[in-house]
């Protein structure tokens, strides 16, 4: 079979967040300079705007990933780093939504808490390659996660990837459908 690059998805909530909130932000500096002739909340609201805005991008642009389906392999690539996985290794590749990757995270903690591995460096290695937030990493104190789930392309957005071992990946591939369809083709050859 030939090789597929998949692009990952992008998520700009925070900015989104943010860009509705600067208004917020400088309308009552505005306000109180109108009417008192002094404009220093406007100038703590605009740097406070800026400097939100400059967290939130930096937020949902950090991760930059792709992926390649090339013979029996799937190479998982985030930045300079690149991980080879072995169709064989792979033991599902199901679509899964944001709400429902939160919940796996926390399923596995539960099953898992005498084990070494905390639910934060869990779900810091469960979405390693994957761009999108599912509300984890969200600046909105998590009152974003129910827009975000709410979303039309939300549902089913993203893959799961259960490995030997009991280890799990989420990935966020543009045409996730594609990425399940091919592996499945390469699961069924192997």
């Amino acid at each position: 079979m030939g090789s597929k690059r998949f692009r990952t998805l992008r998520s700009w909530h925070n900015t989104r967040l943010m860009v509705w909130t600067v208004p917020f932000l400088l309308f009552p500096g505005i306000i109180v300079g109108a009417f008192s002739g002094s404009f220093q909340l406007l100038v703590v609201g605009a740097v406070l705007a800026l400097l939100g805005l400059a967290i939130a991008a930096r937020r949902d642009t950090k991760k930059e990933c792709h992926y390649t389906l090339e013979g029996e392999e799937l190479s998982l690539f985030r930045g300079k780093e690149k991980r080879i996985i072995a169709v064989e290794d792979v033991t599902d590749t199901s679509l899964i939504d944001r709400s429902s990757a939160r919940g796996y995270i926390q399923e596995w903690s539960k099953a898992h808490r005498s084990a070494e591995v905390s639910e934060k460096e869990y779900a810091e290695r469960f979405m390693h390659y994957c761009t999108v937030d599912i509300g984890f990493t969200s600046i909105t104190l998590g009152l974003g996660r129910v827009l975000i789930d709410r979303l039309p392309g939300a549902k089913q957005d993203l893959v799961l990837i259960r490995l030997k071992g009991k280890e799990s990946l989420l990935l966020s591939p543009t045409h996730p459908q594609d990425l399940v369809d091919g592996m499945s083709q390469r699961k069924l050859r192997a």
